[in-house]
């Protein structure tokens, strides 16, 4: 039987205990106030290694002299950065590969407090990558170096004992949402709300896709525009993607009777999956002669930009939704092995980004059991033709994309750093 989203209910807080942390080596971390800080960085990531390039860049305006080194990727090093270890090699996914990659991992560790020793290193910051970073956070701690941590663990959703482990070995958190400084500030981390890279990176991408024909001003008024969005891993896209064409069938075939017509927008980033896209689209097709689905490869933005509608798998993407301020539907299924756990460690009763930023269900979130053909096309039946509900969810959209801030990250990230360095050193 498959467990309902009820179970999905917030785990209490529960008390830890705390472990004293070392005592720094004499003499590390140390530095004058006439010398620049030396800066470890390590992002584990391709995300993590957009946002430590792009700090890096803000950091060299105050610190021109400043080394910058540990690991990373090609766009810190682009910046100067000098990486000790190629950043591909810390990519983990999955607990076996965890329990392969244990003693790299433990090497590099090791190589990295070396060389944060013999290089004087003043200041970490650790991007994202928490399972390996929030333990470096701790040897760092150890040897007096101040640990700035950028983009929080998603412990508000699970693994919530992280915050006891962040109270005694993070000098600094810098948060992606509002909601994470309110946690931090209640359990005493200092944290600067430096805002979402989303507005920045959809601007800059963007510029790059093809607008879709007859769209916008142009589009005519009897026809829909409906964006399907399976995920980008190849798994999600295998799980939803049927449910995807079958609810795209259902809606043409409804709307067809009422002399509507719909065009549906599948975006594809995936280049591994394309082949059983495309195969599945003429299954589809064959059932459905008049079905319109369009194909299209790295259109994503402008496939948003253009519909009524976004039928979504959960994850990042929900947000390039809420960029657009797009009504939408999340969807989310997977094996019922991860799903079981999951519910029992998930705290947060919902799995959509916009939905956790807004504390509700603005948008309907279509959840194992519930992820049908038949759900799906009843709610998008519903936000296509009650107004009065389409426009009340997309007035809660627009707020979320108002708390993200439309700032660049990366320079209020920086002027955050910047802060808390001189501020220390005047303290100190």
């Amino acid at each position: 039987m498959v467990t309902s989203r009820k179970s999905i209910a917030p785990k209490k807080d529960s008390p830890k205990s705390k472990k004293s942390p070392a005592k720094p080596r004499v003499g590390a971390g140390d530095w004058s106030l006439d010398s620049s800080p030396s800066f470890l960085f390590l992002a584990g990531e391709h995300s993590g290694d957009l946002l430590g390039g792009e700090l890096i860049h803000e950091l060299k305006k105050t610190y021109p002299d400043s080394p910058f080194f540990g690991v990373g990727g090609p766009r810190m090093i682009e910046e100067g950065f000098d990486s000790i270890e190629n950043m591909e090699e810390l990519s983990v996914i999955g607990f076996t590969a965890v329990l392969f990659k244990y003693k790299f991992l433990k090497s590099l560790m090791e190589k990295i407090v070396e060389e944060a020793t013999s290089r004087s290193c003043t200041h970490a910051v650790l991007v994202d990558y928490p399972g390996f970073n929030l333990r470096l956070a701790r040897k760092l701690k150890a040897l007096g170096i101040k640990v700035i941590f950028y983009v929080s663990p998603q412990l508000w959703a699970w693994k919530f004992d992280r915050i006891y482990g962040i109270q005694e070995c993070v000098d600094l958190m810098l948060v992606l949402f509002p909601f994470e400084k309110e946690l931090y500030d209640k359990y005493g981390v200092r944290s600067v709300f430096v805002g979402h890279p989303i507005a920045q990176r959809i601007k800059e991408k963007i510029k790059k896709e093809a607008v879709f024909p007859e769209t916008g001003e142009n589009k005519p008024s009897s026809t829909y525009i409906v964006t399907l969005m399976p995920g980008s891993r190849s798994g999600e896209i295998r799980r939803i993607l049927q449910t995807l064409l079958q609810t795209a069938k259902l809606l043409h075939e409804a709307l067809e009777k009422e002399k509507k017509h719909v065009r549906f927008l599948i975006p594809n980033i995936n280049a591994k999956e394309e082949e059983f896209i495309l195969r599945s689209i003429e299954k589809i097709s064959a059932l459905s002669p008049n079905l319109n689905v369009e194909y299209s490869f790295d259109r994503s933005l402008r496939a948003i930009e253009a519909a009524d509608l976004v039928l979504v798998a959960s994850g990042t993407a929900t947000l390039e939704v809420v960029y657009f301020e797009k009504p939408m539907i999340i969807l989310y299924k997977v094996s019922f092995l991860t799903y079981f756990i999951a519910s029992q460690v998930i705290r947060t009763p919902y799995i959509g980004l916009v939905n956790i930023l807004s504390g509700r269900e603005t948008a309907r979130e279509l959840i194992q059991a519930e992820c049908t053909p038949e759900m799906a096309f009843e709610e998008s039946l519903a936000i296509l033709k009650n107004k009065k509900y389409r426009h009340a969810m997309i007035e809660d959209i627009a707020s979320v994309k108002r708390s993200l801030g439309d700032e660049p990250t990366s320079k209020n990230a920086a002027k955050a750093v910047v802060h808390f360095i001189k501020e220390k050193r005047t303290a100190g």
